[in-house]
């Protein structure tokens, strides 16, 4: 006998931000299905919670999305959830994807419900319960808004008569994944191999989920995305100019996307378009300023410098990297911005207090002394006000004689 099991395990779109929703229900469904299963009388409560087709109502629709026969069955709904729920939350936002998930799962029960109704009223009473409606809808979602994506799958090939068992993983797209997954569905429909399971549940929320998908304008928004991901994978091969090519058609119509702008200078670094990558990372950087993302903006100035050398932002971007790094308690990238700032603008008012606001970080955060004593001196070269003057004096004699005394230990 050959048997051969595949499930789902992950994909590769990433997931921005925690998907709140999707945890939620996540836990709801595992919560539901313990109290249940730890209350005496679980199987009166959950049949009288349960959706039939004899007796639909909206309160049973919902609350049976939400009731699993056993544990077989709610771990499986929970993989499938766990792997196409995230990232379709990330783009649609919580409130249409929560709006999506019930109503996939409450249409389509109302499918198997019409279906036994008019082909098998015996089966009237027959609860109607599970998850799978709403996460086929998802499903649907997902074919429609993330079709350009990869899913990961686990196998097991079973071969009883040899006595072997093969695990492994592979890939595929997400469409002939999906794909096959809903021809089997409608396959073990027509044929009726799977009596126990809501078959036409599952062929109903993925058709649903794909028709929410179409209506919400998905398919555009899908189309535009794609573009990255082609252009990601140009990356991953070393095709760095059609990588390019991909970026700059999505930035064509989000040019306010600082993600997609840095990633845009990193392939222009290596392609050596050096100062066209300044300009990227510096236009990604105060992107991530305007929108108060500072630990983003000054990751961002700190890669810039990595990868490009001693380059400077606008001043008022570069004293906003500074204050920044010393907010989120980075004091030696805020040193080193201060520095630049003092550097790269001398002739602007402020730019000597930038560079003594460094050797002060030096000094006293970092206690690098010998750098504070070198930008002390630095400054005294420099024409200051004499109330400046004055005051680096004192801290550079300060710094000489915490420097002696530290000789003088040694």
């Amino acid at each position: 006998m050959y048997y051969f099991y595949w499930l789902p395990i992950g994909t590769d779109s990433k997931v921005r931000g925690v998907p709140w929703v999707t945890l939620a229900l996540l836990v709801a469904n595992v919560m539901v299905f313990a109290a249940l299963h730890a209350l005496p009388g679980a199987e009166a409560v959950a049949y009288r919670w349960a959706f039939k087709a004899g007796q639909p109502t909206v309160q049973t629709a919902i609350a049976s999305v939400f009731l699993h026969a056993d544990t077989l069955h709610l771990l499986g709904n929970l993989v499938f959830l766990g792997v196409f729920g995230p990232p379709l939350e990330s783009r649609l936002g919580a409130g249409r994807y929560l709006i999506a998930y019930i109503a996939c799962g409450w249409l389509a029960n109302l499918v198997q419900a019409a279906w036994i109704v008019q082909a098998a009223p015996d089966l009237r009473s027959v609860p109607i319960i599970g998850a799978s409606g709403a996460i086929s809808g998802l499903m649907g979602l997902f074919a429609v808004r993330l079709y350009f994506a990869r899913l990961r799958f686990a196998s097991i090939t079973m071969l009883f008569l040899q006595g072997m068992v093969k695990p492994s993983r592979f890939t595929l797209p997400a469409l002939v994944g999906i794909g096959l997954w809903f021809t089997l569905q409608l396959a073990y429909q027509l044929a009726g191999v799977a009596p126990e399971t809501a078959t036409l549940c599952h062929v109903g929320g993925f058709l649903f989920g794909a028709f929410f998908a179409l209506v919400m304008g998905l398919r555009s928004e899908g189309r535009l995305e794609s573009r990255l991901a082609r252009g990601t994978r140009y990356v991953s091969r070393g095709e760095w100019f059609a990588a390019l090519g991909e970026y700059e058609s999505y930035l064509s119509a989000r040019p306010d996307d600082p993600e997609v702008i840095a990633q845009v200078a990193r392939v222009q670094r290596v392609t050596h378009q050096e100062s066209q990558a300044v300009d990227r990372f510096a236009a990604a950087i105060r992107l991530w300023l305007l929108r108060g993302e500072i630990r983003k903006a000054c990751d961002g100035y700190e890669e810039m410098k990595r990868l490009l050398g001693g380059v400077a932002l606008p001043p008022g971007d570069l004293l906003r990297i500074a204050r920044g790094c010393e907010e989120l308690g980075r004091p030696g990238d805020a040193s080193r911005a201060y520095e630049a700032y003092g550097r790269h603008y001398p002739d602007r008012e402020g730019a000597a207090l930038a560079l003594l606001k460094s050797a002060e970080i030096e000094q006293h955060a970092l206690n690098n002394l010998g750098r504070a004593r070198f930008l002390y001196d630095e400054l005294l070269r420099r024409p200051l006000r004499p109330d400046l003057e004055r005051m680096v004096r004192e801290r550079s004699e300060l710094t000489d004689t915490a420097l002696n005394g530290a000789g003088g230990a040694a």
